[in-house]
């Protein structure tokens, strides 16, 4: 089976060397890489250039944003299973070598993830070393269910898609918008197909990466995705199992929302997004928020978030 493996490239190239030597070192041979340069002003297309196997692609386009790229890559992809890969992450030699075992395990499945372990700058960057057994893989058919407990168990470079099903959905990934343009097509997957999942750890997620658009992201509103989502939700019928899953992770994204307005001293417009959230039920979350909502000052709403933030780091 043969792997596309798309990497969108914009200004990253103190690290798609080692991004393409982590494929080029894949136990499993069977792949192609396409990268797609979006208008980087830096020699990082030159490194890509400078690799010679000729199973690694370089197209160039006008910077378009990374949901273009992406795009871009999928439309020139060749292969049967199409895989993602950051520009400053890495796979482990196994890692599409256990997609494809997947794939061939699961036949009527569609798309595919590992677990991934996340890294910070002179952090520990080993990763499994060995594939999980596709019969170690886990069928996960309440998705939405999940994402409310422990969110997605994978991102967008510990994937791998059959082309049919991304064709299927093109646009894949929503052109224009800055975040949360991945969670999109996973939501869309989810709606139509079970994810077939190793846990394992077999990518690298380069944290504190310098330029990242979400390490500085405040929002005011609910991100379109999450829009789109509960649209699509309410027009299913009530006897679809996903239905109140789907409209709960909306309800938490608003109180997201409503916190990061608390946050910036907007307590009133932080009250309205809550009204919103309650239309699709009540959380822990929900109401640890409203207590905030009467009582917590916007510094004491940023002290909360910081702790909860290191309690979880740890």
């Amino acid at each position: 089976m043969r792997c596309s493996v798309i990497i969108a490239l914009y200004n990253k190239a103190p690290y798609i060397d080692a991004t393409l030597a982590s494929v080029l070192a894949q136990t499993h041979e069977n792949w192609e890489v396409v990268v797609v340069d979006d208008g980087s002003t830096d020699d990082g297309a030159a490194r890509v250039e400078a690799c010679r196997d000729p199973r690694v692609r370089l197209v160039r386009q006008a910077n378009g944003g990374v949901s273009r790229a992406r795009n871009r890559g999928i439309a020139e992809a060749r292969g049967e299973l199409v895989c993602f890969l950051d520009a400053d992450d890495w796979y482990a030699p196994d890692y599409l070598r256990t997609q494809v075992a997947m794939a061939q395990a699961y036949p009527a499945e569609s798309y595919f993830a590992t677990g991934f372990k996340g890294v910070m700058p002179g952090g520990d960057t080993a990763l499994a070393e060995a594939p999980a057994a596709p019969g170690q893989a886990l069928l996960i058919d309440d998705f939405f269910a999940r994402c409310n407990r422990t969110w997605i168990p994978f991102f967008t470079s510990s994937v791998a898609v059959r082309r049919t099903a991304l064709w299927a959905l093109q646009p894949c990934f929503p052109e224009g918008e800055q975040f949360g343009e991945d969670l999109d097509l996973w939501f869309r997957l989810a709606e139509r197909h079970r994810l077939v999942l190793a846990p394992a750890p077999l990518v690298a997620y380069r944290l504190e990466v310098g330029g990242s658009l979400t390490s500085t992201h405040r929002r005011d509103q609910v991100l379109p995705v999450f829009a789109r989502l509960e649209q699509r939700a309410r027009g299913w019928p009530a006897s679809n199992r996903a239905r109140q899953p789907a409209l709960l992770l909306v309800s938490n994204a608003r109180v997201v929302v409503a916190r990061e307005l608390l946050e910036a001293g907007r307590r009133g417009a932080a009250v309205a997004e809550m009204g919103r959230a309650l239309r699709d039920g009540v959380t822990r979350h929900w109401w640890s928020t409203a207590v905030m909502c009467m009582l917590f000052t916007p510094s004491m709403t940023r002290r909360w978030t910081l702790w909860r933030k290191s309690r979880i780091a740890s």
